[in-house]
C-alpha cells in the first residue's frame, strides 16, 4: 500500500551538485549521481535530514515559482538539518541559478 499524501510544509531549499570539492558523486543510499540528478523513476534526487524525512521517501516539492517537481530523498548532507532540503543539480551553474528559496514539501504518496 502506498503512503498517504501528507500536508504541504515549508522548507528551506538549497542546491548542490555531485561535482564539488569533497563530493564522492554517490548518494548516501548508494546512487551514482555523477551523470544524472534523477533516480530510475525520473524523480529529482534531494538530500534531507533523515530524522525528518526518511531516505527513500517520495516527495512533491513546490518551488517558489509554483513549479511542482517529483523528488525522492536519497542523500544527506552535513548542513541539511530540520526543515531543509538540498536539490541535486547537474552543474554548478544550474545550482547557482536555483539558489536558496522557501519551498513547500509533502510526501507524495507514491
Amino acid at each position: 500500500m502506498a503512503a498517504k499524501k501528507s500536508e504541504w510544509r515549508t522548507y528551506l531549499a538549497t542546491a548542490y551538485t555531485a561535482r564539488c570539492t569533497g563530493c564522492t558523486g554517490v548518494t548516501k543510499s548508494g546512487i551514482d549521481v555523477r551523470h544524472t540528478q534523477f533516480d530510475e523513476n525520473g524523480r529529482r534526487i534531494v538530500a534531507v535530514d533523515p530524522r525528518v524525512i526518511p531516505l527513500g521517501t517520495a516527495l512533491e516539492i513546490r518551488l517558489a515559482d509554483g513549479t511542482v517537481i517529483e523528488a525522492v530523498a536519497e542523500d544527506i548532507g552535513g548542513s541539511i538539518k530540520g526543515a531543509r532540503i538540498d536539490v541535486l543539480h547537474a552543474t554548478k551553474k544550474q545550482a547557482d541559478k536555483f539558489g536558496k528559496q522557501d519551498v513547500e514539501v509533502r510526501v507524495s504518496g507514491s
